[in-house]
C-alpha cells in the first residue's frame, strides 16, 4: 500500500493541493460564490434534517456513508474526462469547509474546536479518501494523455483502470469508517464541546 501511494503522489499532492486552494477560496469567498456555496449548504442541511427526524444511528451512518460514497466514485470514473470533474469537486468541497468555517468565526464560533470536535474526528478517514478518489480520477484522465514509465497510450488507460478499483476500494472502506463516527462519536463531541461551550 505505501509503494503504491509513493508511486502515486503527485496525484495525490495535486488533489491535496487543489482542496487547500479550495478551502482558501472559500474562507475568503466573494459575494457571488458566497451564494454559490450557500445553495449546496442549505441542501447539506436539509438532508440533516431529514436524517435527525428519523433518530436512527445506524440509518444516520447509512446515509452518510452512501452520499460519500457516491461522490467518490463519480471523482473516480467521471476522471477518464481529463480529470475535470474531480478537479472541481475536491476544489468545491474544500471551499464549502472554507466557507462554513468562515461563517462560524463571523458568528463568534470558535474555529479551532469546530476542526478538532466537529471536523478532524471523521475528517482524518473522509479527506483523505476523497483525495485518493480524485488522485486516481486524475490519473485515469492525465495517464492516458501522456503515458508515463514508457507505457503507450493503451497500456497507460488499462493501468490507470486497475489502479482506480483499487483506489475506490481504499477510499469506500475509508468512507465507512469515517461514516460511522461522523455519525456517532462526532455529534457527541460537537454537543459536549463545542455546542454548550
Amino acid at each position: 500500500m505505501g509503494r503504491w501511494i509513493w508511486i502515486n503522489r503527485r496525484y495525490l499532492w495535486t488533489a491535496a493541493v487543489i482542496f487547500a486552494v479550495g478551502m482558501a477560496t472559500g474562507y475568503l469567498a466573494s459575494d457571488s460564490l458566497r451564494q454559490v456555496l450557500m445553495s449546496q449548504l442549505t441542501q447539506i442541511r436539509d438532508l440533516a434534517v431529514q436524517v435527525r427526524a428519523v433518530n436512527n444511528p445506524a440509518y444516520t451512518v447509512m446515509v452518510i456513508f452512501l452520499n460519500n460514497a457516491k461522490v467518490a466514485i463519480f471523482f473516480l470514473l467521471t476522471g477518464i474526462v481529463a480529470g475535470i470533474p474531480a478537479i472541481v469537486g475536491v476544489f468545491g468541497n474544500g471551499a464549502l469547509i472554507g466557507f462554513v468555517l468562515a461563517m462560524l468565526h463571523h458568528q463568534g464560533v470558535p474555529v479551532g474546536s469546530v476542526l478538532l470536535y466537529g471536523i478532524l474526528p471523521h475528517g482524518i478517514f473522509e479527506i483523505p479518501a476523497f483525495l485518493i478518489a480524485a488522485a486516481f480520477g486524475l490519473k485515469l484522465g492525465w495517464g492516458w494523455w501522456r503515458p508515463t514509465n514508457g507505457y503507450t497510450r493503451r497500456e497507460a488507460f488499462f493501468q490507470g483502470w486497475r489502479d482506480a478499483f483499487r483506489a475506490a476500494g481504499v477510499a469506500v472502506a475509508m468512507l465507512a469508517v469515517a461514516a460511522v463516527v461522523e455519525g456517532t462519536v462526532t455529534p457527541y463531541l460537537l454537543s459536549r464541546y463545542v455546542l454548550q461551550g
